[in-house]
């Protein structure tokens, strides 16, 4: 009888440790993950495209002397509107060209074509479209890719990322509020993804007598990240 009245109390100790340790294992707190992006747009600094001449000879050599002859006079320009450093050589490729003879039903070698493009920056919007004229008259039937960036992203981006977690608190904040508690942790955050060379023509500041066909408004560049807080459950 005592033996039973022991393993009874024993079970009882062993039921309120367990709830016990249940119950201090209960989580106190809840996390909020949210999405937030940051925005800004800045005026584009630099135009790149591409820029070059296809020129066709019976021979290679001849198509290579009439490639460097219009080449040059398409590089001399260029010097005149931007740094050597700011120009490369994107494509150099010379091939046979053929047609196909029904009589003899195989292709035929009929001469040669080379395709000489270089990637250009210019640092001075206005002269975009000056450059694009004299460059076609000087020979370019290559012209292609005319886009707008900016010289150094780091600062809009810098600014980017601090807009984007202003909102991820202010957003954390709010749900927190919701479920009564306004304690904030956070725990991790990570970017989702970044994007620039974004055009906005409503984010356009250049007065009317700038704008032309070759200058864009301004460059939306965007921040978006996934972060989580840590906030303590209402009592």
């Amino acid at each position: 009888m005592q033996r039973r009245v022991w393993a009874q109390l024993t079970l009882v100790v062993i039921l309120l440790t367990a709830c016990s340790a249940l119950a201090s294992a209960a989580p106190d707190t809840f996390s909020i993950q949210v999405q937030a992006t940051g925005t800004v747009y800045v005026p584009p600094t630099k135009a790149q495209m591409w820029i070059g001449a296809k020129t066709d000879g019976i021979t290679a050599e001849e198509t290579l002397t009439n490639s460097n002859q219009v080449m040059q006079n398409i590089i001399e320009i260029v010097g005149e509107f931007t740094s050597p450093e700011l120009v490369r050589t994107s494509e150099f490729n010379m091939y046979q060209k053929e047609r196909w003879d029904e009589v003899s039903q195989q292709s035929i070698p009929e001469g040669f074509t080379l395709r000489h493009v270089f990637e250009v920056q210019i640092l001075d919007l206005a002269n975009v479209a000056p450059f694009l004229d004299q460059v076609t008259q000087a020979g370019a039937n290559i012209i292609y890719g005319l886009q707008y960036g900016v010289q150094d992203n780091r600062t809009p981006r810098e600014e980017a990322y601090k807009r984007a977690m202003d909102e991820a608190w202010w957003k954390a904040n709010l749900l927190a509020d919701a479920n009564g508690t306004g304690n904030l942790v956070l725990e991790s955050v990570e970017e989702s993804y970044y994007y620039g060379s974004t055009f906005d023509a409503e984010g356009a500041s250049m007065s009317e007598g700038q704008i032309d066909s070759f200058m864009p408004g301004q460059l939306q560049i965007s921040v978006t990240l996934q972060a989580t807080f840590r906030a303590d459950l209402a009592e």
